[in-house]
């Protein structure tokens, strides 16, 4: 593998990053409504997601799902429902929000859990089996097609938790705005339905 096309790569991986979506929601939120350790977890959990699907795909099962439209709408479905849960607790955690602390507000869930949940965001992702399915191969070789996949997914780790590190140092900024109830109410209030619209794009696209 040349290094052109290990920077192509990367180039390619970056922009897909920087464009709003679950994942970075996430982050944003986690490190807003609860702490930075938090926030590193989810991005922890992410970045194996990445390797999941780069040993996945090395297996070809991606290019099962690919062929079956049955696999491929149900993880579809899978990914649905999921991002409708993340918004409707999100939703539910304004609706109840009272205290002006809002570190003891939030949920606290354990690191674990946190990690769980970014590897399950990015797992039950269809766009980012279909960037597996049309981008990803183009750069691995035929000839050292699992090293080439875990070598590229690796690369992607890095790159999306560099992205995601810039997002929680940035949002440390509006941690004091944003520790107050209200603000905290209405995050509450915006990520739940940004989540529910994630989950109808998902759920029309094609």
């Amino acid at each position: 593998m040349s290094f052109e096309s290990i920077l192509t790569f990367a180039t390619i991986v970056f922009f897909i990053a920087i464009i709003p979506g679950p994942n970075a929601l996430l982050v944003l939120f986690t490190a807003l409504s609860n702490n930075k350790s938090r926030a590193f977890a989810n991005v922890a959990g992410v970045s194996c997601g990445f390797l999941i699907h780069a040993f996945i795909s090395a297996l070809g099962l991606s290019l099962l799902l690919s062929k079956s439209l049955i696999a491929f709408t149900f993880l579809k479905i899978l990914g649905v429902f999921y991002l409708l849960y993340l918004g409707f607790t999100h939703l539910k955690a304004g609706y109840y929000l009272k205290s002006l602390d809002l570190e003891n507000s939030t949920s606290k869930k354990s690191l674990k859990a946190n990690f769980i949940k970014g590897l399950l965001t990015n797992l039950l992702n269809p766009k980012i089996i279909l960037f597996y399915l049309s981008i990803f191969p183009q750069f691995v070789s035929s000839s050292s097609i699992l090293e080439d996949s875990l070598f590229l997914g690796a690369i992607q780790a890095l790159v999306v938790s560099f992205w995601f590190l810039i997002i929680i140092l940035l949002s440390q900024h509006l941690k004091d705005f944003l520790s107050k109830a209200k603000s905290a109410r209405y995050l509450n209030y915006f990520a739940g339905s940004i989540f529910v619209f994630f989950s109808y794009k998902l759920a029309s696209s094609k």
